[in-house]
């Protein structure tokens, strides 16, 4: 029989191992993951969609279209980093798709970096740090930042440096002063990534930094006021008035209140993984708020995980909100979970070991996703296949049709260097209820064939794409004036095109 002693020792040679282990062959599939998607491009939903019409629109000139103009429908309430980067990118990349997924990638591993030399700089052992960016690696939400067309991995990242900069035991003005520069952009990426300063400064009061957290809150501040002018000087007036007639999409007062419930329901549909890093971390969180012989800066942790937990439950009182924003959550469950495993020894070997299995229990659903993608259709080759066969669907090959196309993926039309007629068909459905003048032309369009086509991402016919249609893309009699004045043409991977029915004599 084993003594006593021995067992901790067995059990955390265990740990260990098995953090080896996952270390290696999480990011291993997701070097794979990102290979393929770089070829393929499998990962532009129509939400990378918005994101790169976006980036289009300004390199054509245009900061944030007009909710109706020539060009078609904008409404966003995206901020405009990324895509402003993803324009200048585009110039270097060839393709507008290419510079969004290099940034969202380049984002994601530089963020990583971040994090490790967090750890190491708290005392965390090279094992637990490598365990702390493999954690953060390990969950669908971290891994759909880096193969997706989003901002969020730009905006968490920017956060963090600011922060990495915050987090030392001697501070010079400069670095307080390129922090709050980093706040900044941060804040011009998203509009939420603000819980980062927010945790400093409180952290440094509590502390009784007042000089430091002065000086730090006002230059941020100062950041933000250029970042929201810039913004409303560049789009000539119009960037406030999109926002306010969309960012709240569409909501009640009733969904806001269920903002909690519609977190964690998400996670557990899209992300279970992430819960067996977020309710630990809650646990230890508490464990190192009552802990006396902790640092100032230590303190700093708990702080953070309550304040991006709060903001993250606000942004979920909107719909329409997916997992892409839980990451700087997820980032702040592992910062905890890994330092409080360092830092407490009654922690160490439970923590550790249930560090160990959560990473092993992420492989699967890892493993499970690597092998679906090697079964994803090409959204680029799709799309040019699609406009493509529209002109023969139409009878008009080899002659130029003046309407435009309707694709439901912005990304399908900026593939074939089109610009979209519609940024986002889950955005227009709430303007055209909020103001239903402004959705004339969408309506005359669908009543009078006057587009060429319709490319959707769901079959209208099924139970789940009539449910699709109505409560979230497009809206009203979208489904009724499609079946009236459109029929069903052809089927490229998962889209399904529409052309106009002849007209009756």
């Amino acid at each position: 029989m084993m003594s006593p002693e021995a067992n901790p020792n067995s059990a955390s040679r265990v740990s260990s191992a098995l953090i080896v282990g996952t270390s290696i062959l999480i990011p291993a599939i997701l070097l794979a993951r990102i290979a393929l998607n770089f070829r393929h491009q499998y990962f532009l939903t129509h939400v990378e969609g918005a994101w790169l019409t976006c980036a289009s629109d300004f390199v054509h000139g245009v900061f944030y279209r007009p909710l109706f103009s020539s060009l078609g429908y904008g409404g966003t309430r995206y901020f405009p980093l990324y895509f402003v980067l993803t324009g200048f990118f585009s110039k270097i990349f060839g393709s507008l798709a290419t510079a969004g997924l290099f940034l969202s990638c380049a984002s994601v591993v530089a963020l990583c970096c971040a994090v490790f030399v967090f750890l190491r700089r708290f005392g965390a052992s090279m094992l637990l740090s490598v365990a702390g960016v493999t954690s953060l690696l390990a969950v669908s939400t971290t891994q759909q930042a880096l193969l997706s067309a989003k901002g969020d991995s730009l905006a968490a990242m920017l956060n963090f440096f600011g922060i990495l900069l915050c987090v030392k035991s001697k501070i010079s003005r400069a670095s307080v002063y390129l922090a709050a520069f980093f706040f900044a952009l941060a804040f011009a990426t998203k509009l939420t990534t603000v819980f980062g300063v927010a945790a400093v400064v409180s952290a440094w009061v509590l502390a009784r930094r007042y000089k430091g957290a002065v000086e730090l809150a006002f230059a941020t501040g100062a950041g933000y006021i250029v970042v929201l002018s810039t913004m409303y000087l560049a789009s000539g007036g119009r960037v406030f008035a999109i926002f306010r007639a969309c960012a709240a999409g569409g909501g009640s007062f009733s969904y806001t209140l269920q903002a909690p419930i519609h977190l964690i329901s998400k996670a557990l549909e899209v992300d279970p993984i992430f819960l067996l890093f977020l309710v630990p971390a809650a646990a230890f969180g508490l464990v190192l708020i009552f802990r006396s012989d902790q640092e100032d800066d230590f303190r700093f942790l708990p702080i953070y995980f309550v304040l991006v937990s709060l903001v993250t439950t606000v942004i979920f009182g909107s719909p329409g909100i997916g997992v892409n924003h839980l990451l700087d959550l997820q980032v702040a469950a592992v910062l905890l979970i890994v330092l409080a495993i360092a830092r407490i020894p009654e922690l160490k070997d439970v923590g550790a070991s249930l560090l160990a299995l959560s990473l092993v229990v992420a492989c699967v659903p890892a493993a499970q996703d690597l092998h679906g993608d090697l079964h994803r259709q090409s959204i680029p080759g799709d799309s040019r296949e699609i406009v493509k066969r529209i002109p023969a669907a139409n009878g008009t090959e080899g002659s130029a049709d003046p309407r435009p196309i309707l694709a439901e993926n912005p990304a399908v039309l900026l593939t074939s260097g089109q610009s979209p007629y519609l940024l986002d068909p889950f955005m227009f459905r709430i303007l055209a209820r909020s103001q239903p003048a402004l959705a004339k032309d969408f309506w005359e369009k669908m009543t009078h064939r006057g587009f060429s086509a319709i490319v959707l991402l769901r079959d209208p016919g099924s139970a789940e794409g009539k449910t699709w249609y109505t409560d979230t893309h497009f809206g009203g009699e979208f489904l009724q004036d499609l079946d009236k004045n459109y029929a069903y043409s052809f089927s490229v991977g998962q889209m399904y095109v529409y052309t106009p029915k002849p007209a009756q004599p």
